[in-house]
């Protein structure tokens, strides 16, 4: 088993406060950072926190982008539910990506510092898997917010914000800088169970890393088709991910209390007023999808699937009326397994990005087969693994490949498949448009019921960092919802 217990982590974390002095002059880090004798404790923080562990799941999925994507509902009254902006919750995501505060470990900080330390030890192994994994880190928060601290991040207190669009450029040269690392022959030590991921693979790294480069250069193909188009080119025999045995996942640990340890799912169920949307019930049910007892529990009342629609007037709602919200169904128990695993990336996205490239022209291949092939990965991801089942909800009119509306049929389906990581589903609707939402019943005063395209920068990040903030929001035409990210323009 991939997962660390939390004496473990720790025993990691201070193996840098007992390490020798000697000759500590020669080891150039920043006077803030943890001294080490190894990257092995920095890249098990980088990856199990950026995996978000409870609260940031809490926060940048469950109560943001999971009820943007309408795969969650609140009960009651909740600002982000309406697509209104959540300030104290913005700032949190911003916070604890970049900074250390309280119990969150920033993760792209110990990836950067594992970088460092593996350069210092010359273990380009070590070093080129890090560098994959900033990569996806900073992605991630690039696509939130726009413009973003990068190039100069962690190097001073008040850093630069880089242009989305350079920040995209420079992840095409990282990744392959990362693919040349893990490729070097010598006898360099692994990661091994330090790596949570990956146990320090570098087959599996590399095939997550050219996934990656497929996923990014997707997301610039309407800004700048002929460099997707070189990306694309270049990596389009792989290796990508190729079985869900190469999914990119947290496997999380029930047998610990630390519940930042546990899967951060099941853990925020504890509060009881997560129901799944009404829109992903009711398209499970209206397609016959097989994940539907997967996906969603039935109410407690009469024991039907039914979800809670999102958007509703606060003026028809109690956050107290626990027996009106039995009606409907919480999240399934696809989700909510003590020794569970969260997704990263997996297989079936993978698939559906590259029938998407296929049906675009931008490589060779035949996009029926990886939208099917997409599907059923999905599927037996969870566990569903009836192949007449699979390929009967395939056939179907509705879900048969239909090459005048394959474009949202593949990212409906990706969607599905995405459930529950919002984040990654949330980025692919601002840039393909699909799938298609409900509309939300109440329009908040703040964002007038519009769909957001970003989120609010960090009240801290403009208060302490205040010159190169107002620069960036100068830059992108404002600081709200309404700004679009450089690569949307559907």
């Amino acid at each position: 088993m991939n997962m660390i217990k939390p004496i473990g982590l720790a025993a990691l974390l201070l193996l840098g406060s007992a390490s020798c002095t000697k000759n500590f002059e020669e080891i150039d880090f920043p006077a803030t950072s943890t001294v080490t004798t190894d990257a092995n404790g920095l890249f098990t923080v980088a990856t199990q926190r950026g995996s978000l562990t409870w609260y940031m799941y809490d926060r940048a999925q469950r109560l943001t982008t999971n009820l943007y994507m309408q795969y969650n509902a609140i009960t009651g009254s909740f600002a982000t539910d309406f697509y209104e902006p959540a300030f104290s919750i913005f700032t949190d995501i911003w916070d604890r990506t970049y900074g250390d505060q309280n119990f969150e470990f920033a993760p792209v900080f110990y990836a950067n510092h594992a970088i460092e330390v593996s350069i210092q030890r010359n273990n380009p192994h070590k070093e080129g898997m890090a560098r994959i994994w900033r990569v996806f880190l900073f992605q991630r928060i690039t696509d939130m917010y726009g413009d973003i601290p990068y190039s100069q991040a962690f190097k001073g207190p008040q850093p630069s914000f880089d242009k989305q669009e350079d920040i995209y450029r420079d992840f095409v040269a990282e990744i392959r800088r990362g693919k040349e690392l893990i490729r070097q022959q010598g006898n360099f030590s692994s990661y091994g169970s330090s790596d949570l991921i990956y146990q320090g693979n570098r087959e599996k790294w590399e095939k997550f890393a050219n996934s990656l480069l497929l996923r990014i250069a997707l997301r610039m193909v309407n800004v700048d088709r002929p460099f997707a188009q070189g990306i694309i080119t270049e990596i389009k025999d792989g290796p990508f991910l190729s079985s869900n045995a190469d999914n990119n996942k947290m496997l999380w640990d029930g047998s610990v209390s630390n519940i930042y340890f546990r899967n951060p799912i099941l853990v925020t169920e504890v509060f009881n007023n997560t129901r799944m949307s009404e829109t992903m019930v009711n398209f499970l049910i209206n397609n016959n999808d097989p994940r539907l007892p997967l996906y969603a529990k039935p109410a407690q009342t009469d024991g039907q699937y039914r979800g809670l629609r999102n958007g509703l007037n606060p003026d028809n709602q109690s956050v107290f009326d626990d027996n009106y919200f039995l009606q409907f169904s919480r999240v399934g128990p696809a989700f909510l397994e003590e020794n569970g695993a969260t997704y990263n990336m997996h297989y079936a996205e993978v698939c559906f990005l590259l029938a998407e490239a296929c049906h675009r022209g931008l490589m060779p291949g035949n996009a029926t087969s990886w939208y099917n092939e997409g599907i059923k990965a999905a599927m037996e991801m969870y566990g569903f693994t009836d192949q007449a089942a699979i390929q009967a909800y395939i056939a179907q009119p509705q879900i048969q490949w239909d090459n005048a509306r394959a474009l949202e049929q593949i990212i409906t389906q990706k969607w599905v498949s995405l459930c529950m990581n919002g984040i990654e589903a949330w980025a692919e609707k601002r840039r393909t448009g699909f799938p298609s939402l409900q509309p939300l019943e109440f329009q908040g005063p703040v964002n007038n019921g519009r769909f957001p395209r970003r989120l609010i920068y960090s009240e801290s990040e403009k208060r302490l960092n205040r010159a190169n903030a107002e620069a960036a929001i100068a830059r992108m035409g404002g600081d709200d919802q309404a700004v679009r990210v450089w690569w949307d323009i559907n």
